[in-house]
């Protein structure tokens, strides 16, 4: 598959959304694009799989993949900061992201911090020969692409504001919550631009408190919703699906980085056909009854950003 085929075949909506992004994508992403690490992607949910999971809960709008967040976060960065190089390395910030993604996390019990799946990035690399081919011709070592959190404005540590989690409280609230539509976006977006935070680093940084307040209103119904018990329990037994299937020896844990989530719930499916037990483990997960439960302590999803060099925190 080239770009164009993936572009065509997006719905309109992320196209607009692209759009008001950067008013272009960039050509010399579209190779990138294509090579098979990140066309991967167009075949793992940006939700998690939960597409697959009850119907009521996870009601969303329309698909929103891992390639698309990759290309979208990667257009913020070439919006503000016109940089080839950086704008590169966000495009491969999600490069190691197995089937299910953060589904994974919960799998290795990595509730807060959710990155116990980024280890393996230069192994996953080096296997795309295409890949290494383009990066040696753009003078963009593997090192850059394993080391992208050195780039705060691809990926910063919170409270801080960075592409990966403007894109991501976006994309949630397009598709998933459905609390804002595009005009909107673009109006916080387009108050954005790039200051010095107190640390002296560059900073996507508000100009207009009422846009920070939207902002931190979509943030807020983020964290209600990723922190819900239907969300955990959805999460824990789709965790509990795959965790038994590693346990049988029907997929390894490698696999998972190679596997789609359509391939990987076939097997599920499949093997729920043979096994009782596994069967009534994939209808909890389908029909997500209200279950009390403890919850361990899950991802906070706190920001703070700037408004004219002032965090908000402060102002508030």
């Amino acid at each position: 598959m080239n770009y164009y085929e993936y572009y065509n075949n997006l719905i309109p909506e992320i196209k607009k959304y692209f759009n008001i992004l950067a008013s272009e994508i960039p050509t010399f992403l579209f190779p990138y694009i294509e090579t098979n690490t990140m066309l991967r992607l167009k075949d793992i949910s940006f939700f998690c799989g939960m597409e697959y999971g009850n119907k009521d809960y996870y009601n969303f709008k329309y698909y929103v993949s891992r390639l698309d967040h990759s290309i979208s976060t990667s257009l913020i960065v070439w919006n503000f900061s016109q940089d080839k190089k950086q704008t590169i390395i966000a495009l491969f910030h999600d490069a190691r992201t197995p089937a299910t993604s953060h589904v994974i996390d919960y799998l290795n019990k990595d509730y807060i911090i959710q990155e116990s799946t980024e280890g393996g990035l230069k192994d996953t690399l080096l296997k795309d020969k295409v890949l290494l081919n383009l990066l040696r011709k753009d003078d963009i070592q593997i090192d850059d692409i394993i080391n992208f959190k050195k780039y705060p404005l691809i990926d910063s540590k919170r409270p801080k504001l960075c592409a990966d989690r403007i894109d991501g409280l976006f994309l949630t609230s397009l598709a998933w919550a459905k609390n804002i539509e595009l005009d909107e976006i673009k109006n916080i977006y387009d108050d954005f631009t790039l200051n010095k935070n107190e640390e002296g680093i560059s900073e996507y940084n508000f100009n207009n408190i009422e846009h920070v307040d939207k902002f931190i209103e979509l943030n807020d119904k983020l964290n209600e919703l990723t922190n819900s018990i239907m969300d955990y329990n959805s999460m824990a037994l789709c965790a509990q699906l795959i965790e038994y299937l590693i346990n049988k020896e029907i997929i390894t844990y490698d696999d998972l980085y190679i596997l789609t989530d359509h391939l990987l719930f076939n097997i599920i499916n499949k093997y729920a056909k043979v096994d009782k037990d596994f069967n009534n483990l994939c209808d909890n997960f389908k029909l997500l009854k209200y279950i009390e439960t403890d919850i361990p302590e899950l991802k906070q999803r706190n920001i703070d950003p700037l408004i004219l060099t002032k965090r908000y925190s402060k102002i508030k």
